[in-house]
């Protein structure tokens, strides 16, 4: 079972880095509708701006979270 861990955790990565590209996605759709609606919708760019850091958070810690070592047989 433990050479199972690693496939796991690599899977859990790519989630990570998937759902985070996800957030940047609706983050800047959401900034980019609130600056062409304008007037209290520039509140959409609040919230993306917000969506947009979740979503670099996540891709960063779904890249750095785990590391491939080698192992010499």
């Amino acid at each position: 079972m433990k050479d199972n861990d690693g496939v796991l955790a690599l899977l859990q990565d790519v989630k990570d880095i998937l759902y985070g590209i996800a957030l940047l996605l609706t983050g800047g759709l959401l900034c980019v509708a609130g600056i062409l609606l304008g007037g209290f919708a520039i509140l959409l760019s609040a919230i993306g701006f917000f969506v947009l850091l979740a979503g670099l958070n996540n891709a960063y810690q779904g890249y750095h979270h785990h590391t491939v070592e080698e192992k010499q047989d």
